[in-house]
């Protein structure tokens, strides 16, 4: 991948860093089509997004920024190699977080996703990643559904459970 003069280096990472930048332009503009009743609310459902956007717009940009002109990834003729099987585990887990979340919700989803991101950084403590991942998850979870009051998803599995359970009880 890497060429005696880095030239294919610096493409990958700026391929890389239009990516993000792509994306974090396609989440501004699907932030634009929430449409949500006026209220005095401070906090409405598209400020997250936006933040999120927002991070994503900056980190591409730098990212490119860096890949053609930064002095510490190209300080040395070998320049940095890219962790192309982090970069692979990382977005497994961000794909299998958005197959999920529907269906098995916020704190499997995330807790899976926290695992295999956690796994791309190099951790080996599968049992401590998923407790930590669970810890987080409940966290957010709780400030977005009973702080913020904005419903992060219980999952259609587990709410089918829940039904059925209360089918089964008698009245």
């Amino acid at each position: 991948m890497t060429t005696t003069s880095g030239r294919g280096l610096r493409l990958a990472e700026a391929a890389f860093a239009v990516a993000v930048l792509a994306l974090g332009l396609f989440v501004a503009f699907e932030t634009t089509q929430i449409h949500t009743a006026r209220s005095n609310a401070p906090v409405g459902p598209a400020l997250f997004p936006y933040i999120v956007a927002a991070g994503l717009i900056l980190v591409g940009l730098f990212a490119l920024r860096e890949a053609f002109a930064g002095k510490v990834a190209h300080a040395d003729e070998a320049g940095f190699e890219l962790d192309w099987k982090a970069i692979v585990i990382a977005s497994l887990g961000l794909l299998v977080h958005l197959l999920i979340v529907e269906d098995l919700g916020w704190l499997v989803a995330t807790t899976v996703l926290f695992a295999l991101v956690a796994r791309a950084f190099g951790s080996r403590r599968l049992m401590a990643d998923l407790a930590l991942g669970l810890v987080l998850a409940l966290l957010t979870f709780g400030v977005f559904n009973y702080g913020l009051d904005l419903s992060l998803p219980v999952g259609t599995v587990w709410e089918d459970l829940i039904d059925s359970m209360a089918a089964d009880e008698p009245a």
